[in-house]
C-alpha cells in the first residue's frame, strides 16, 4: 500500500527571516536601511509576532541592528569587522581544512569535489552565467569542508560566522575574473585534500581567505567606505 505524505507549511517567521535575509544578502536592502515591523507584518498580511521573531534571529546573527530606540536598520560594514570576521574563519578553515583531509572518507571528498565541478560547468556554459549558483556552490564548499571536520566544537563557532560570512561572499564576488580566481583557489585546495596532504590543504586554504580578505578591503575602500558616494 502507497503511504501518504503531505508538504508542511512553511512558517511566517521562516518566510519572514528568509525573505530579509535574502534581501539583505544581495544588496536590495542597503547597509543603513531601515526596517519597520509593522509595514512587513501589513503587507504579509500577517501579526507582527513572527516579523519581530525573525528580526530579533537577524539582530542576532549580525544581519540587523537596532538602536536604544528600537529603530532597526540593516547592518553597515565596518573594516574592522571584515577584518575580524576573516582573521577567525583564516584560524578555523585553515583547521578544518587540515581535519577534514585527515579524516573524511572518499565519498565525503567526491562531495566537496562535486561543489567544484558544479561551478566549473556553470563558468564553461554558454550565455550569462548564474552567479547564484556561483555564489550557492562556494558556500557549499566552505560548508561541507566544516562538517567532514568532526569537530563540533570548530562548527559551531563557525555557525556563528555563517550570516554574515554569507554576506561578505556576494561581495567578494565582484570584480574581474573573480568567479575564475574564487575556482582555481577552490581547485588548488581540493586537490591537496585529495591527497591527504594536511600540510599543503590548509595552507592553501589560508591563502585563498587571505586573498578574499584583501579583496574585500578594496572593495570597502570603493565602495563602502563612509563618505563614499555611488
Amino acid at each position: 500500500m502507497n503511504s501518504f505524505s503531505i508538504e508542511k507549511p512553511v512558517r511566517y517567521y521562516d518566510q519572514v527571516y528568509n525573505s530579509i535575509k535574502e534581501k539583505i544578502v544581495k544588496g536590495v536592502l542597503k547597509p543603513g536601511d531601515s526596517i519597520f515591523e509593522s509595514r512587513i507584518a501589513r503587507e504579509l498580511n500577517i501579526s507582527r509576532s513572527p516579523v519581530r521573531e525573525a528580526v530579533r534571529a537577524l539582530e542576532k546573527e549580525g544581519l540587523l541592528v537596532i538602536d536604544e530606540k528600537s529603530r532597526i536598520t540593516v547592518y553597515k560594514p565596518t573594516l574592522k569587522d571584515i577584518v575580524d570576521i576573516y582573521e577567525c574563519r583564516i584560524a578555523l578553515e585553515s583547521l578544518a581544512t587540515r581535519l577534514t583531509t585527515r579524516y573524511a572518507t572518499n565519498q565525503e571528498i567526491k562531495d566537496i569535489e562535486n561543489t567544484v565541478l558544479n561551478v566549473k560547468q556553470n563558468l564553461n556554459a554558454e550565455g550569462e552565467r548564474n552567479r547564484d549558483v556561483l555564489i550557492e556552490e562556494n558556500g557549499r564548499f566552505h560548508d561541507l569542508i566544516t562538517k567532514y571536520s568532526q569537530n563540533r566544537r570548530l562548527q559551531k563557532q563557525l555557525r556563528d560566522l555563517k550570516s554574515l560570512s554569507q554576506y561578505y561572499r556576494v561581495l567578494n564576488f565582484q570584480g574581474e575574473n573573480r568567479e575564475w580566481i574564487v575556482f582555481n583557489e577552490h581547485q588548488e585546495i581540493l586537490d591537496q585534500i585529495k591527497q591527504r596532504n594536511e600540510e599543503n590543504a590548509s595552507i592553501k586554504m589560508k591563502k585563498h581567505l587571505e586573498t578574499d580578505l584583501q579583496h574585500l578591503k578594496e572593495i570597502f575602500d570603493s565602495q563602502l567606505k563612509p563618505g563614499k558616494t555611488e
